[in-house]
């Protein structure tokens, strides 16, 4: 596999627009990119029960979910990385007393700690993302790998330096994505990367956001959207144009992908 080159493309501002939208010409670049015999993955946020039908619009089956927790090649898991009960015990208690609702993320479903939370509804139905039922003993009785901590920038400090075991990572301005401390796209990337003897020169990945940060910096060569956040376009090595101005068709091109 020392030859072979993948490329990780983040979903939400990277292949999707507006949490609906893929651009013809990333499908179209997707689609050459594979004939060229280049490995392709998705690398988000989400969980693989979470992906909607992108996969399917871009017909890629190899995920890097839960920013790095859990690994998919060609539908097969190999790797995992669930959060600890206890830790996550400890915080379902902080946030009940702070009046702040969890989600908590199982590969296949998720729990809420509070009914009819309309933020929790609002952000995840802007993503096209089902809404978790009311589970509050979800991750006492199932393996989580990410939570969602739904709070404002304001409220973070009751958080981010109390738990040694987590890293907080924000994606909304009222929710933080919670992991394991030192965990990232980056990690989950290494884990598949390191276990199938791909060279990290021949790797690429495609980003906009905060979570992109780690797997842009780690990879070959990382590649900014034009539409990304500047701390995203700070950490890649190429910054190409926005999602909406066929920016991972032409990435592409400029990478000699296609």
């Amino acid at each position: 596999m020392e030859d072979q080159k993948v490329v990780f493309f983040d979903i939400d501002g990277t292949l999707l627009h507006d949490g609906t939208y893929i651009p013809p010409s990333t499908i179209r670049a997707i689609k050459q990119l594979q004939v060229n015999g280049v490995e392709t993955f998705i690398a988000t946020g989400r969980g693989p029960a979470m992906l909607s039908n992108i996969p399917e619009q871009v017909g890629i089956n190899s995920f890097v979910c839960y920013n790095g927790q859990i690994v998919v090649h060609d539908g097969e898991v190999v790797y995992r990385n669930t959060l600890p009960t206890s830790a996550l015990t400890r915080l379902t208690s902080h946030a009940d007393s702070n009046d702040h609702t969890l989600v908590y993320l199982g590969q296949h479903r998720g729990g809420a700690t509070r009914r009819n939370d309309t933020i929790v509804e609002q952000s995840l139905g802007e993503l096209d993302m089902p809404i978790p039922s009311f589970a509050p003993n979800f991750h006492k009785e199932q393996d989580v790998y990410q939570t969602l901590l739904y709070c404002t920038p304001e409220d973070e400090h009751h958080y981010v330096n109390a738990y040694e075991e987590f890293d907080f990572i924000r994606w909304h301005p009222h929710a933080m994505d919670v992991i394991n401390r030192g965990a990232s796209k980056a990690d989950g990337i290494r884990h598949f990367i390191e276990a199938n003897g791909y060279r990290l020169e021949n790797t690429y990945a495609f980003g906009d956001a905060l979570n992109d940060l780690a797997m842009l910096q780690y990879v070959g060569t990382g590649i900014a959207m034009g539409n990304g956040r500047v701390e995203a376009k700070e950490a890649a090595d190429y910054v190409t144009k926005s999602i909406l101005d066929d920016g991972i068709e032409y990435g592409l091109k400029k990478m000699n992908l296609i």
